[in-house]
C-alpha cells in the first residue's frame, strides 16, 4: 500500500512521466510518486527478448540518439554513469528502388565528412540533386537544428508570438540555401519536387518523412518543417541505444529512486480527486486514495485525461468536443523484429556494396506518389499490400542485441488502425504480413527466406494498444502530428501549455507539445511550467542555456 500523501503525484510511468519525476525529485525537491497500471515503468521505452532466444527487440522507440535526451544528459550526470550508451551508425541511411534494385546510400558525417560519397551515390540519379544535397547541409547545422533545439525544449509561445520554427521560416538567410517562404504552407512532397530533380531522391525523402513525422507526403502546411526535419535525419550518426531503449527507462528509474521518488507499478488510477475546482489527489482502481499536497501530473492520452481522470462534468463542452475530434488514425504502423542467421545481402550491393552496411534502408518504389496512394487506401480502411518498407539493422553495430554471429532487423510498414479489425483478424494478419515482408525483401536480396529466419516478433497496431495511451487505433504518436496538432495547438490550445483548466492539475505525454516522439521534450517542458508555477530550481538558467 503506498503512502497517503506526496507533494507531486504523477499518473502513469511512461517515458515523459519518468523525465518529469527526475526533475521534480532532484531539482524541485519534492516528494514524488508515480502510479502505473502496467507491470513496469518506461512506456514506449520498451525492449525485451522476443524474436528468438538471445535476441533483443525494441517494441516501440528504436532508432534514437542523444538528440532525444540532450537536457537529460546535461542535468543528470548519472544518466551515462548508469549505462546509457548510443550505437554509432557505420554509414547512414539509404534506399533500394523496387523497380530496378538501384541503391541510394546517404553517408553520415563520420563516414563521409566531405560528402563526396553521398554526392556520388546521388549523382547516379541526378548530378543536380548531388549538388543540391551538398549545398543544403550547412543549413541544417547553422539554422534548422538551432531552431529545433529551441522549439522542442521550451514550452509553447502564446498565440501571436512566433515560436522558434516560425521565426526560422522568416529568417532571410534561408534564401541563399534555396528555401522559399511559401514552403510553410506547402506539403513535403511539393517542397521535395521543388528541391530535387530525380524521383529517387524525392521518394526517399518522402519515406523518411513518413517515418520521422508520421504524415503522408501530401499533407499541407508541413512542407518547411517536416521536409527539413526528415532530410536532416538521413545522415544519422547514431543507431539507437545500446541494448535497447529500455535502458533509458532503467536509468530513469534509478535516478528517481536515488532522489527519494517512488514508483508503484500495477496501481491503476481511476480518477483525479477534484475539490472546488482544484486537484487534491487521486483515487486508485481499488478505491484507495492518495493526497497531493501540490500538483497532480497526468501522462495519459488526452481522451483518457478528460473523459476518465477529470470527468465531463468538470470541463466545458467546447473542450470535450475538441478532444473527441483529435486525429489519431494516420500514424499507424506495424513493426516486426526478425531474428536472422545473417544480415540481408541485397542484390543492390552489386552496384554499391555499402548498401549492405547501411543501418536504415528504405525498400520502396521510385514513384513519389506511391505513399500518397497508400495513405488513400488506409483512409478507406484497405490494408496496403504494395509494401514500402523501412528496414533497420541495429545488429550491424549493436552486438548486445543478438547472439554471436547472428543478426536482427526491424521492418516498418504503415497500415490501418487497430480498431478496424477484430482480434482474430489481427492474429491472422501477423502471419500474413510476415509472409509478405519476407517475400518483398526476398525479391531484392539473395538470402532473405525462411531458412535464414530464426523467429520474428510481430508488433501490430493491435499490440500497440497494450500501451493504453495508443488505444484504440494503435497510433505510435498517441495523436497524429498533423498541422493542427503540433506545437502550441497540441493536443488543443487549452492544454498545450501543460496546464489544464483544473487548478494544480498538469498534463504531459506524447500527445502534448511539441510533437509525438519518445524523447524527453514534453516531460522537460512540463517541468519548466511546474518550476515557473511553484518557484522550483531551473538548471537551464544556472547553466546559461537558452533552453
Amino acid at each position: 500500500m503506498p503512502d497517503q500523501s506526496y507533494d507531486a503525484i504523477i499518473i502513469g510511468a511512461g517515458n515523459k512521466a519518468l523525465i518529469v519525476a527526475m526533475y521534480l525529485a532532484k531539482y524541485g525537491g519534492m516528494s514524488v510518486a508515480l502510479f502505473e497500471k502496467r507491470h513496469e515503468a518506461g512506456g514506449g521505452w520498451c525492449s525485451d527478448e522476443g524474436a528468438a532466444p538471445g535476441f533483443i527487440a525494441d517494441y516501440h522507440a528504436t532508432a534514437v540518439g542523444p538528440f532525444w535526451q540532450i537536457p537529460t544528459e546535461l542535468d543528470f550526470a548519472e544518466w551515462n554513469e548508469l549505462g546509457v550508451r548510443y550505437n554509432e551508425a557505420e554509414l547512414g541511411s539509404g534506399a533500394i528502388f523496387k523497380e530496378n534494385d538501384e541503391p541510394l546510400v546517404i553517408y553520415n558525417r563520420k563516414a563521409d565528412p566531405t560528402m563526396e560519397k553521398s554526392a556520388a551515390s546521388i549523382a547516379r540519379f541526378s548530378k543536380r540533386d548531388a549538388e543540391t544535397w551538398v549545398r543544403l547541409q550547412p543549413l541544417f547545422g547553422k539554422i534548422f537544428w538551432t531552431a529545433m533545439l529551441e522549439w522542442v525544449h521550451n514550452p509553447p509561445t502564446p498565440p501571436g508570438t512566433p515560436d522558434a520554427i516560425e521565426k526560422m521560416a522568416m529568417n532571410p538567410e534561408l534564401k541563399k540555401y534555396g528555401v522559399d517562404p511559401s514552403w510553410i504552407v506547402k506539403s513535403p512532397l511539393e517542397v521535395a519536387r521543388e528541391v530535387f530533380e530525380s524521383d529517387e531522391m524525392i521518394s526517399t525523402a518522402m519515406r523518411y518523412n513518413e517515418t520521422a513525422v508520421g504524415n503522408p507526403p501530401d499533407m499541407p502546411l508541413t512542407g518547411s518543417w517536416a521536409f527539413l526535419y526528415s532530410v536532416s535525419l538521413m545522415r544519422p550518426l547514431h543507431a539507437g541505444v545500446v541494448g535497447g531503449t529500455h535502458n533509458w527507462a532503467h536509468a530513469a528509474v534509478k535516478i528517481i529512486l536515488k532522489y527519494g521518488g517512488k514508483i508503484f507499478n500495477k496501481h491503476e488510477v481511476s480518477r483525479v480527486i477534484i475539490d472546488n475546482g482544484k486537484a487534491v489527489g487521486i483515487e486508485l482502481a481499488d478505491g484507495s486514495r492518495v493526497e497531493s499536497k501540490q500538483a497532480v501530473i497526468s501522462t495519459l492520452d488526452p481522451h483518457s485525461l478528460c473523459f476518465k481522470l477529470i470527468g465531463k462534468e468538470h470541463l466545458s463542452w467546447n473542450i470535450l468536443r475538441k478532444i473527441s475530434a483529435l486525429e489519431r488514425r494516420i500514424g499507424i504502423i506495424t513493426w516486426y523484429t526478425w531474428a536472422l542467421n545473417e544480415s540481408p545481402k541485397y542484390k543492390a550491393a552489386q552496384i554499391n556494396p555499402d548498401i549492405d552496411k547501411t543501418m536504415s534502408v528504405m525498400l520502396i518504389s521510385r514513384d513519389p506518389e506511391t505513399l500518397c496512394r497508400e495513405m488513400a487506401q488506409r483512409k478507406l480502411g484497405i490494408m496496403p499490400h504494395d509494401l514500402q518498407l523501412n528496414i533497420t539493422n541495429h545488429s550491424l553495430v549493436d552486438k548486445t542485441r543478438v547472439p554471436d554471429g547472428k543478426a536482427s532487423i526491424l521492418t516498418e510498414q504503415f497500415v490501418i488502425p487497430a480498431d478496424l479489425m477484430t482480434e482474430r483478424q489481427w492474429a491472422a494478419f501477423k502471419k500474413e504480413h510476415a509472409e509478405e515482408v519476407l517475400q518483398c525483401i526476398g525479391e531484392h536480396s539473395y538470402n532473405m527466406n525462411w531458412d535464414n529466419v530464426l523467429g520474428y516478433a510481430a508488433c501490430t497496431p493491435y499490440d500497440h494498444c497494450k500501451l493504453a495511451n495508443m488505444a484504440p487505433t494503435g497510433n505510435q504518436f498517441v495523436i497524429d502530428n498533423i498541422p493542427g496538432q503540433l506545437g502550441r495547438n497540441r493536443p488543443i490550445p487549452e492544454f498545450s501549455s501543460y496546464r489544464t483548466p483544473i487548478k494544480n492539475l498538469y498534463a504531459t505525454g506524447s500527445g502534448w507539445h511539441p510533437m509525438g516522439m519518445s524523447a524527453c521534450w514534453s516531460g522537460y517542458c512540463c517541468y519548466k511550467i511546474l518550476a515557473q508555477d511553484y518557484g522550483l530550481k531551473k538548471p537551464w538558467e544556472d547553466a546559461g542555456r537558452p533552453w
